[in-house]
């Protein structure tokens, strides 16, 4: 897949030459004759369909997800309303956004992890020891030795790893919409959920009715632009009430995955019959949500870290107290008082 970075230099570029008039082809062939690596030879094959006519969106959907899902939709939104170049440098702006918070996240919890990891070859390393001089001891039912150690941190590797395939598994929607839906009910990460979703809505919407498009495919589009597997398991309800010539709040509505405020706000926008620039409002405003409930996130993330390094820690006081000095006393009361007559 394409690095965060690479991402946005690319964005940027092809979304300032479309707004200074460059031919598509062009674009698409300067970037090819730029671009080094795996990289170039994704941009040839997007330069080549996009000489046919083709698609950007479909020439990308076409690279085995080479390209972020979410970029893709986007970058189809922008075809689709005669917008690419306003949605390219929105979409380097916002993985901009998104590599900071993560660079943040990552900088905040860096420290507790390195505490964590320490702590666990400590452990790792007492289990070793404790075979080479002999004792008998045991830790959460692993034996003492090289192969107790072996077994401890290839458990805590396996434990680390799964741990990443079921948030990737969970964010990619493998296991259906309920895991993010009791997600998006945890304190904080809810809404930090909730509030990226609903700015790749409300702005893929905006973009989408400022264009003219058909309302059931800007809904469509706009549904699937959030990357939400909770909110997409309402496709069909909201597209079907479009069809039916509903409104778009009582689609909304009538799917009863959208919170309440997002809803009215949508209401309001209809009524008052300036709907795109009402949702590029609000789609600036669950950005700025987003990003305060990440600042939150990160420094939960670090508090509970750090609790589990004294967890660990902890653990492995008690256990080397009672192994390496209360059990040896007991060992040795019961075999004087096993000695007497």
């Amino acid at each position: 897949m394409i690095s965060t970075r690479s991402l946005i230099n690319l964005s940027q570029r092809v979304g300032t030459a479309l707004r200074a008039g460059i031919d598509a082809r062009r674009v698409w062939e300067m970037e090819t004759n730029h671009a080094r690596g795996p990289l170039r030879e994704r941009l040839e094959t997007i330069r080549e369909k996009v000489a046919t006519g083709e698609p950007v969106a479909d020439a990308m959907r076409g690279l085995d997800g080479y390209f972020p899902p979410m970029f893709v939709q986007m970058v189809e939104v922008g075809e689709a309303t005669g917008k690419l170049d306003e949605v390219l440098l929105r979409l380097a702006e916002h993985y901009e956004h998104q590599q900071q918070m993560k660079r943040a996240f990552w900088f905040g919890i860096a420290w507790p992890m390195v505490e964590l990891i320490f702590a666990v070859g400590v452990i790792g390393l007492l289990i070793l020891i404790l075979g080479m001089i002999g004792s008998d001891a045991s830790v959460f039912g692993i034996p003492v030795g090289p192969t107790g150690s072996i077994l401890w941190f290839l458990g805590c590797a396996l434990v680390a790893v799964a741990i990443g395939v079921t948030c990737q598994a969970i964010a990619r929607g493998w296991f259906g919409p309920r895991p993010v839906l009791l997600a998006m009910k945890i304190p904080v990460l809810g809404k930090c959920l909730e509030s990226l979703a609903l700015s790749r809505l409300t702005w893929s919407l905006a973009l989408s009715l400022d264009s003219g498009m058909d309302a059931r495919r800007a809904a469509e589009l706009s549904i699937k632009a959030a990357q939400n597997p909770y909110y997409e398991s309402a496709l069909a309800s909201v597209t079907g009430g479009i069809r039916a010539n509903r409104e778009f709040h009582e689609s909304f509505r009538d799917a009863g995955v959208f919170p309440e405020d997002f809803v009215n706000q949508l209401e309001a926008a209809e009524l008052a019959g300036a709907t795109s620039e009402s949702l590029l409002r609000l789609a600036k405003d669950y950005d700025q949500r987003a990003r305060t409930a990440m600042q939150v996130l990160t420094g939960i993330a670090t508090v509970l870290v750090m609790l589990l390094v004294f967890g660990v820690m902890i653990f492995a006081i008690f256990w080397l107290f009672f192994n390496l000095y209360m059990k040896p006393i007991n060992d040795m009361l019961e075999w004087s008082q096993s000695g007497q007559p």
